[in-house]
């Protein structure tokens, strides 16, 4: 078994995407990160870095965010596209991707929009993404 070479820049996709759903679920409980950080004993920098995928969180303090966020371990990677975890071990996601990203979260609407989603019933979620995901398909 060879070893997989370190990866000194870019994040990798996978660390992005579980930073993202941590923020996420984070907006949606009204949490600020120094709220979190306390709650799990660390500082609101390493609650920021997690967010960016810059660390990788592990098992025990996913586990922990889980509980304090109130969702399943299954949330974190939902949505995960494939692409980008078989594309993971050469690809990478850069700096820029990763700064961008917050605001998507960040932003009133955006966060509205959130809170609108996650109130709703998994049924009416459900077609609420198959509706985005058609929608987005005509885009392309």
């Amino acid at each position: 078994m060879n070893p997989r070479p370190i990866r000194t820049q870019g994040f990798h996709p996978v660390d992005v995407h579980v930073g993202q759903r941590i923020l996420l679920a984070r907006h949606a409980q009204r949490m600020t990160q120094q709220d979190l950080a306390r709650q799990l004993g660390m500082t609101f920098q390493q609650i920021q870095k997690y967010e960016k995928g810059k660390n990788r969180v592990s098992a025990s303090v996913l586990y922990q965010i889980m509980q304090t966020l109130d969702v399943p371990a299954s949330y974190f990677f939902d949505g995960l596209p494939t692409e980008e975890v078989v594309a993971g071990e050469g690809g990478s996601v850069t700096t820029k991707d990763v700064e961008a990203a917050p605001s998507l979260f960040t932003a009133p609407e955006n966060v509205s929009l959130l809170h609108s989603y996650l109130e709703a019933p998994p049924p009416v979620r459900k077609a609420v993404r198959s509706l985005l995901f058609s929608i987005a398909k005509e885009v392309k």
